[in-house]
């Protein structure tokens, strides 16, 4: 009797053991199940705010990335829509014309006609600007009504990369922005050549409107440094209005001109060829002259990279 007892009360003892032990087990469990959950809910509190230093050193912060932009400028239009932002844009300025989907975009004057009231009528959270021609008053009213002004002025190719940069962030489209640089990174090295000994002229506005060049200090002096030429300008700063003696003094080997052609008459560079004096320039009598009308060497965007691959093209056909 007393045997079967202590075996009783050993068996008791086993299953209140193992009772123990589940329960204490469940109440782990239950800690580290409420520790992950607690956990998981900090992670993903995200702060939407956007905040860039603009190209003229102003800061402009955001509650949420922009979704409804007017840009003035042809080059920041372009930035738009090649990093994926180009539904975001409600106006551009007359002169912006790429892509082809921007022309359905409503159009506001801009340079020294920008007109605040058009602007304001479309009602943008931001505005895209350069530093030309728009004053500081203008500036005041746009951001007095509520429109945050933020400003883009490339000069050279560093300084597309750092438009591109500010506009991706502002449009919380960083990545892309990232892909785009690295793209035209890409291209720019394709294009890198050693020094060819040849020179080049850069004709940003052509004869009938008064010549004018790229100097040092612009993407296309870089460019052309990259393609292993030397710009025949590269002794003045930026862009600057030249004299056809001096074009002829200093006898490019190639000439580039940005002239658009409109179906009539010569094209551009059936006229520089037909220019009185202009025939001993060895440019001139290669034809080595290259048209780009299509903005794609002339504007600071993302299809510099285009203007330099048909340059260097030209040069080593």
């Amino acid at each position: 009797m007393k045997n079967l007892k202590k075996l009783f009360l050993v068996a008791m003892a086993v299953l209140m053991l193992g009772i123990t032990s589940c329960t204490a087990a469940t109440t782990v469990t239950s800690t580290v199940t409420n520790t992950q959950t607690v956990t998981e809910t900090k992670t993903v509190t995200v702060d939407p705010s956007v905040t860039v230093t603009d190209m003229t050193g102003r800061t402009i912060t955001l509650d949420q990335p922009a979704t409804r932009v007017v840009a003035l400028t042809a080059a920041d239009c372009e930035i738009l829509y090649a990093i994926g932002a180009g539904d975001t844009l409600v106006g551009r300025g007359e002169y912006c014309d790429y892509p082809v989907d921007v022309m359905s975009v409503a159009s506001v004057q801009s340079g020294y006609e920008t007109n605040i009231e058009q602007i304001l009528a479309l009602k943008p959270q931001v505005l895209l600007m350069g530093t030309m021609a728009q004053t500081e008053d203008q500036v005041k009213q746009l951001e007095a009504a509520g429109v945050h002004v933020v400003v883009s002025d490339a000069q050279d190719i560093a300084g597309t990369y750092q438009a591109i940069e500010m506009i991706g962030k502002l449009m919380g489209k960083e990545d892309n922005a990232a892909n785009l640089i690295k793209s035209m990174k890409a291209t720019f090295d394709k294009v890198s050549a050693k020094d060819t000994g040849k020179s080049i002229y850069f004709e940003v506005s052509p004869l009938q409107w008064g010549l004018w060049s790229a100097g040092k200090g612009t993407f296309m002096d870089e460019i052309a440094n990259l393609c292993g030429l030397k710009n025949i300008f590269g002794d003045i700063d930026g862009w600057a209005a030249v004299s056809e003696e001096q074009v002829i003094e200093r006898n490019p080997d190639y000439i580039v001109t940005i002239t658009m052609y409109y179906g009539e008459g010569p094209t551009p560079e059936e006229e520089i060829i037909s220019r009185a004096g202009w025939s001993n320039i060895t440019a001139v009598k290669n034809n080595a002259i290259l048209n780009l009308p299509n903005n794609e060497l002339s504007r600071p965007g993302p299809r510099l990279a285009d203007g330099a691959l048909a340059l260097y093209d030209f040069v080593n056909k």
